[in-house]
């Protein structure tokens, strides 16, 4: 220990031993110092610290102004981290949401499509049934009209129901499977489009998890 520190202790020592040898003022459990003496032994104590403690002050003072210094930008940084994070997942939502509209909107419009088709091929299926009847029909009845061919007739009439109602019979079970198979195409690719915006959604919600 240098001879300025033991002259830090002795001030103090000597302080000490004035403060227990002082006067005491009866009922109010004070002491009386003089003045000018303490004045002149603190004064000496002050300048017998070392330099290497007033460094140390003045360290500590700036190491709380760093702390507070650091504490504030990083609050900062955190707040501008929390803000980013909220304005990433707000854009994350918005564009889910787009995503989600327009895969509605192709799978509405792809089921439509599908189903003006198939009313489409019924339609056109009806109506040649309806004209191959007809045709049957008005063959029928003019060759029933003859009388000399009347067995004849009924015979190539009753022919010619039973192969229209076999074209008949056959052409709507090509019409229903063309239905199907556009269904199968619809149902499909609306599928495809659920399964990309689940995809997107898995991946959205692995972006917010917490490292």
């Amino acid at each position: 220990m240098s001879g300025k520190d033991l002259s830090v202790f002795d001030h103090l020592d000597k302080l000490e031993l004035m403060v227990e040898n002082a006067k005491t003022i009866p009922l109010y459990g004070r002491i009386m110092l003089e003045r000018e003496e303490c004045t002149a032994l603190v004064r000496r104590i002050r300048d017998s610290i070392p330099a290497d403690l007033q460094s140390a002050k003045e360290l500590l003072a700036m190491e709380s102004q760093i702390i507070s210094e650091s504490r504030r930008q990083a609050e900062a940084a955190l707040k501008e981290a929390s803000t980013s994070a909220r304005q990433t997942v707000d854009s994350a939502n918005s564009q889910a949401n787009a995503t989600l509209s327009d895969a509605q909107t192709r799978a509405n419009a792809t089921l439509q499509s599908a189903a003006d088709q198939a009313n489409a091929m019924v339609a056109d299926a009806q109506n040649r049934v309806n004209a191959m009847i007809a045709d049957a029909q008005a063959r029928a009845q003019q060759m029933v009209a003859e009388s000399e061919i009347v067995a004849r007739a009924q015979t190539q009439a009753q022919d010619m129901l039973d192969s229209a109602r076999r074209e008949c019979d056959a052409y709507s079970a090509q019409a229903r499977e063309g239905v199907n198979a556009l269904m199968e195409q619809a149902d499909d690719g609306l599928a495809r489009q659920l399964d990309a915006l689940r995809a997107l959604r898995q991946d959205l919600s692995a972006g917010q998890r917490p490292d």
